[in-house]
């Protein structure tokens, strides 16, 4: 998992659950939506870090898919392979935010 931005890409970024102001990979700004309640600001974090991990692993997948188109069948395999682990960690991180929510 990134906690920057270095990477180049030029997929949309939908910023949700932020409490009204943006998250960005990692960084928290103090939002006033949360009303400085911390639980609020990691469950934002949380709600962003699930649903942007969601996008990037639509983005591998659509990589893996041009590999394969491109002939490069083990490299397209491999991918998949990490997609799937990605996936994995994220149903995870799913896991923990639904407890969270319902504490």
């Amino acid at each position: 998992m990134h906690l920057d931005h270095d990477h180049p890409h030029d997929h949309p970024h939908t910023h949700e659950g932020g409490c009204g102001e943006h998250i960005h990979c990692g960084e928290h700004h103090d939002c006033a939506g949360c009303g400085g309640d911390p639980r609020a600001e990691v469950l934002a974090l949380m709600r962003y870090m699930v649903g942007h991990n969601t996008q990037h692993a639509n983005e591998l997948a659509t990589l893996a898919k041009r590999l394969d188109e491109q002939g490069d069948h083990t490299a397209s395999e491999q991918v998949l392979q990490a997609v799937s682990d990605f996936e994995k960690g994220n149903l995870r991180l799913s896991a923990v935010l639904a407890s969270l929510e319902h504490q």
